[in-house]
């Protein structure tokens, strides 16, 4: 199958059940297309033992969702994507415990960057939690706030407030051609050294996890809880989908 069929099917499904359009264009991302942040082509065929990355969402009665998911495009996740996939999961539920009324956009994005600097040392690659080098593999923020708007007006330092809507999405993003392009100085070349190993076992792995958030007197609540979460979940579903799709046959 192609990217852009997936695309066609989610689009169809959002203004079959009523939506006004889509929030904004879906991205639908395969093998290495799972590492392009913004990734808009949607025409590579999707290849056996690669992840696929979907992020795609609808404008229902004027209002925008955002969402996420990754998915094994063989119907299972490899022992190395689900080591990526768990991290990023992880990140997410530490992301969504700190979201509480009060704090702040860049707080959510300082707690996640915390966790996936520690899981990224402990995978190989980086070599080091004290600097930036996590923003090789991570290349935008983990949070901004929806409404009329998939991005919202807002500041990252306002103080989250009960009915406050707003997004939590942190990902990994692992190709060669981030440590290809780096400056060729001494302390570049030692890091290049160091995680090239890692880079290679996990290279063209991008994994995403996003839901769409309120935030409530105790705490954040999920708009999408009913949606598979954890790798094995999202397995189950896939499972799901084929059992159907060869029962329609």
């Amino acid at each position: 199958a192609f990217e852009y069929q997936v695309k066609a099917a989610i689009e169809a499904v959002h203004r079959a059940r009523g939506a006004v359009s889509w929030a904004y264009p879906s991205i639908v991302g395969s093998g290495p297309n799972a590492t392009i942040l913004h990734y808009a082509e949607s025409d590579r065929q999707m290849k056996a033992g690669e992840l696929l990355l979907v992020d795609a969402a609808a404008n229902f009665g004027y209002e925008a969702a955002d969402l996420t998911r990754t998915y094994p495009v063989s119907g299972t996740f490899s022992p190395v994507q689900r080591e990526i996939y768990d991290l990023v999961l992880h990140a997410q539920e530490e992301a969504a415990k700190a979201a509480k009324p009060g704090a702040t956009i860049a707080a959510i994005h300082d707690r996640t960057v915390e966790v996936l600097k520690e899981g990224l040392l402990k995978l190989g690659l980086i070599a080091d939690t004290t600097g930036n080098q996590y923003q090789m593999w991570f290349t935008h923020g983990v949070s901004h706030y929806i409404g009329l708007d998939v991005h919202d007006v807002g500041a990252r330092t306002e103080p989250l407030q009960p009915g406050m809507t707003f997004t939590i999405e942190p990902g990994l993003y692992i190709r060669q051609s981030v440590l290809d392009q780096l400056p060729k100085t001494p302390e570049n070349l030692a890091l290049i050294t160091k995680i090239q190993p890692a880079v290679t076992k996990y290279n063209d792995i991008g994994v995403r996890i996003e839901d769409s958030y309120v935030m409530e007197p105790n705490g954040a609540r999920s708009l999408t809880p009913s949606l598979a979460h954890t790798a094995a979940e999202v397995e189950a579903v896939m499972r799901k989908g084929r059992q159907t799709s060869q029962g329609n046959r």
